[in-house]
């Protein structure tokens, strides 16, 4: 089952805001009296811009019978569902986890093995949590408002 990202209004205008920065920043070198810095420096904000925009649509969760899979844009994992022991709802743009692959400042903290833990944000998370707890009925939940 694929669950994709769910993306929040602030993380659409904050990801559109830096591609429209980056064009901007792009326009000073074309008026250099040489090529070569617009060159270099579209070349840079290209790369960056595409990366964006990869992350941007590329962000999702696949859950198999054993596996929890994420993908966002060049960054990928896998995460075996036997090892999970904690699920918590987080809201918040500050996110205490190293591994941010969402598109939302609404989320789950999931944790996993033992000091292992990823920050995700699936659009339809009742169904994502009542997915892991189906494969893993020893998860156990905390601020979760779909889990009694």
């Amino acid at each position: 089952m694929v669950f994709k990202s769910a993306i929040s209004k602030l993380n659409k205008y904050i990801y559109w805001g830096v591609i429209l920065l980056l064009l901007v920043l792009t326009i000073p070198a074309f008026f250099e009296d040489s090529n070569e810095p617009f060159i270099a420096i579209f070349l840079i904000n290209f790369l960056v811009i595409l990366i964006l925009v990869w992350i941007y649509k590329t962000t999702f969760y696949k859950i198999d019978s054993t596996n929890l899979f994420w993908k966002s844009g060049p960054f990928y994992g896998k995460i075996d569902i036997t090892k999970i022991n904690k699920i918590e709802y987080h809201e918040g743009i500050i996110v205490p986890t190293i591994w941010k692959p969402a598109l939302s400042h609404i989320g789950l903290i999931i944790t996993y093995n033992k000091y292992d833990d990823i920050y995700i944000s699936p659009e339809k998370q009742q169904e994502f949590i009542a997915t892991l707890q189906c494969l893993n009925p020893n998860i156990t939940f905390k601020n979760t408002p779909y889990v009694e």
